[in-house]
């Protein structure tokens, strides 16, 4: 509309046309524009009538998207409502179906215009008030400006009317914004500024979609951090916590008031591996990081993934920390600190065993300390670890160390841990004890009766305490563990030479477990007998199971067995190898101390005898498998170094070098 005509000419030419097009039906197209031509069209054919007044329609719904719509509009409303001011125009806002939900404008305008139907609640599509500017951008979709005789009714040919539609963006139409008034008062520059306010109303509900994605999405990452079975920290480029879920405060003893903003290093110290990950860049998995509470040391198992943007930059980090499940995890991962042995392994018929049986089972339900005495070789640790597996403690670790095969400047480190630096040779990050490696399950210590005083005193105060301090540390660190405890010696004889605590005593020996002696079970010998001919046939891949002769099962009753059921299983299979794995074991094939009738033997002999029963056993093994190492290892049950240096210590000639 920028032909150079005065506004005065140009109402007219187009009142012409109009008027042509009313009544004969006929228009110049050169004067009108293709759009206003086609509205007159479509309005005609709706029945809108030229002269009379508007049939518009009055609404009164006031619905929740209108509110919405009015309250995210409306400071542009009013920008463009004071820039605007005084000239004679009011601004409109409309639905989507043209129905005028606010309406801006000065009281002489509003006073003026009252005539027509400009009021919240009336209704300005094309097929109620003819060809109009609010009309026209709903139906084109686009900027419109619609002057004087261009309305279709001639009630409107005062006015000029400019418009926009406005999207939402996913490109959804939503309403529109328009700018009407007098066409005596027409200014070229009304319809930029409706587009301009569009513009700016649409960036806000972009800013809106933006900021309610960005809070979906820290919504979907907090119940997905909530939903974690380990505790989660995230922190930004600085360390600052930007977020920590509930696991986390409730491990670390903390609230997400006190320390969303503050540094991780305050709480983990500015030494920690989270600092120098963050700092570096690089991640890690599984390191153990320490807390200082109030004095007391909390240690965690923990993880930190470094977060990258595309260019490599560091966008923060997230932290994950665990207690006891990850480092059950890693127990059992290093040591393999996991209890095989249920109650269903320990085979037996005789009454001895079953009242041991019953004493245990009724040890499982409790979690006081447990003493298990009993010879060696009668199965103290396959008792423990069943006790284990059937207390409440079952999915945490089962820890068990032998306090005998440690030497005594190494026992307190071993059991209780080191910090770095607490004596040469000890790792510079420091290492955890078997006390906190069985933290929330069991830690089982084999012959307690052979731990110096010293040793004897610092396990009294963990038992009493429930901390352990590491070596060189400064703070206690608290444990949850149930400890068993098991030896073959007298610990009252212990008591009165004076080598053992009184106190100690009192403290392990809450619970009594005897584990009866093989000699003491009766015909338990034959059944575990065959169930070892059993075992070892099945392993040796062996067409049937060799049974035995009347005669060796009377010297299987007969002997003393000091070794107890572990020397059994040894002269089982020591008596399969020198029978060549015949069909019966006789007599013949047992070895020369059954046959003897010998019941008892010194110590240094009876090691001496083990040791040439093992090294027999492994050369007969050795001459089945024709020298093959692999094989002869795994029917041992061995690694296949542990027998290299069993072949290297009895001097042992193997056949078939290459075979391994």
């Amino acid at each position: 509309m920028t032909d150079g005509l005065s506004l005065e000419k140009r109402a007219d030419r187009i009142q012409k046309s109009w008027q042509g097009f009313i009544v004969r039906g006929k228009m110049e197209s050169y004067v009108v524009r293709d759009m206003i031509a086609s509205s007159w069209e479509r309005s005609l054919a709706a029945g809108v009538n030229p002269y009379g007044n508007l049939r518009y329609l009055v609404t009164s719904k006031s619905n929740t998207n209108n509110r919405n719509l009015i309250k995210i509009s409306r400071p542009f409303l009013d920008n463009l409502h004071t820039f605007i001011k005084g000239s004679d125009f009011m601004v409109l806002l409309t639905d989507d179906e043209g129905t005028i939900v606010k309406i801006l404008g000065d009281p002489v305008i509003m006073q003026k215009m009252r005539s027509f139907p400009f009021w919240e609640g009336a209704n300005w599509d094309e097929e109620s008030c003819g060809t109009n500017c609010i009309g026209l951008a709903i139906r084109e979709k686009m900027p419109i400006q619609v002057f004087a005789s261009e309305h279709f009714n001639q009630q409107l040919h005062i006015i000029v009317g400019s418009a926009a539609p406005f999207f939402n963006p996913s490109g959804k139409f939503l309403g529109v914004v328009a700018l009407v008034g007098f066409y005596s008062d027409f200014h070229p520059h009304t319809l930029g500024m409706v587009v301009a306010s569009v513009k700016a109303i649409e960036n806000q509900l972009l800013f809106i979609e933006a900021n309610q994605s960005l809070k979906r999405s820290y919504k979907e990452a907090t119940t997905i951090m909530e939903e974690m079975t380990a505790g989660l920290i995230s922190v930004d480029t600085l360390g600052s916590i930007t977020m920590l879920n509930t696991l986390a405060r409730k491990m670390l003893g903390i609230t997400a008031q006190d320390w969303l903003g503050k540094n991780i290093g305050e709480l983990f110290g500015e030494k920690s591996p989270l600092i120098h990950a963050l700092h570096e860049g690089r991640g890690f998995s599984d390191r153990e990081i320490k807390m200082n509470d109030s004095g007391v040391t909390k240690r965690f198992s923990c993880s930190a993934n470094v977060m990258k943007d595309e260019n490599n930059q560091t966008l923060g980090m997230v932290v994950t920390i665990h207690e006891d499940k990850a480092i059950r995890r890693l127990v059992n991962r290093a040591l393999g600190s996991q209890a095989t042995f249920t109650f269903d392994d320990i085979l037996g018929e005789h009454g001895t065993l079953k009242k041991a049986i019953n004493v245990a089972i009724r040890a499982a339900a409790s979690d006081s300390t447990l003493l298990i005495q009993g010879e060696s070789g009668t199965g103290k640790e396959m008792f423990a670890q069943a006790i284990h597996n059937s207390s409440e403690r079952a999915r945490a670790p089962f820890v068990a160390i032998n306090c005998a095969g440690i030497p005594r400047e190494l026992v307190e480190s071993e059991l209780f841990g080191y910090e770095a630096g607490a004596f040469t040779g000890a790792k510079k990050e420091g290492r955890p004890g078997k006390f906190e490696l069985a933290q929330g399950g069991t830690i089982f210590l084999d012959e307690i009766g052979d731990m110096s005083l010293e040793t004897q005193a610092h396990l009294l105060r963990v038992l009493q305490d429930k901390t352990i301090t590491r070596l060189s540390g400064q703070f206690p660190i608290p444990i949850d563990v149930r400890v068993i405890v098991a030896t073959h010696r007298d610990l009252i004889s212990l008591v009165d030479e004076g080598t053992y605590r009184l106190d100690l005593f009192y403290r392990i020996n809450v619970i009594n477990l005897k584990v009866p002696s093989l000699r003491d079970r009766g015909t338990d010998v034959l059944l575990l007998a065959r169930l070892f001919l059993e075992k070892i046939s099945g392993k040796m891949g062996l067409p049937i199971t060799p049974v035995l002769s009347a005669k060796c099962e009377d010297r299987l009753l007969s002997y003393p067995w000091p070794g107890n059921v572990r020397e059994l299983q040894n002269v089982i299979e020591q008596a399969m190898f020198i029978s060549n794995f015949a069909a019966e074991l006789r007599e013949e094939h047992l070895p020369e101390k059954l046959l003897n009738g010998r019941k008892e033997m010194p110590g240094h002999l009876t090691q001496m005898a083990l040791e040439l029963q093992e090294s027999m056993h492994i050369k007969h093994t050795l001459d089945v498998c024709g020298g093959n190492i692999s094989r002869c290892a795994k029917i041992l049950g061995i690694a296949r170094n542990t027998l290299y240096r069993k072949i290297e210590k009895y001097d042992l000639s193997r056949r078939g070098e290459g075979g391994n």
